[in-house]
């Protein structure tokens, strides 16, 4: 995980305008959230295939008690960073099937750990250009 500097940390909005400036850079409300906190997640490899995947996350957390997918929830925005995120595919996984009943019973597979795997600046540069876009917005 690389953090990243950002103007946009402590700016906070309701959270239907925050939603709908992220969703013009590709940004998704992640599927973990709770009802205080949760992370809008942007690829940035995706023109790439591969088993595993480069992300920029920006954390949000409710600042009126409110859930904050709630179109009027006012939520603030958090550090930003980079995470990288490794999926098993039948490439990188030694017990991997490609059979029909293998898929049938393991549809989702862990993710590999890639605490210890480091990120390369071209993710960084990425990130922080998709940053300065949201920064010229707020």
């Amino acid at each position: 995980m690389i953090s990243i500097q950002s103007s946009i940390i402590g700016y906070h909005n309701s959270f239907q305008s925050i939603k709908k400036l992220l969703d013009t850079e590709g940004f998704t409300l992640g599927s973990g959230y709770t009802y205080e906190h949760g992370y809008f997640d942007k690829p940035l490899d995706w023109e790439a295939i591969h088993g595993y995947r480069y992300y920029l996350r920006i954390p949000i957390h409710s600042i009126d008690g409110n859930d904050i997918d709630q179109p009027h929830t006012q939520i603030e925005l958090g550090k930003p960073f980079v995470i990288k995120h490794e999926f098993r595919t039948d490439t990188n996984d030694p017990s991997a099937d490609i059979g029909v009943f293998t898929s049938l019973i393991n549809q989702f597979t862990t993710p590999i750990p890639a605490e210890n795997h480091p990120i390369d600046v071209k993710w960084i540069q990425r990130a922080k250009k998709i940053l300065h876009k949201i920064e010229m917005h707020i």
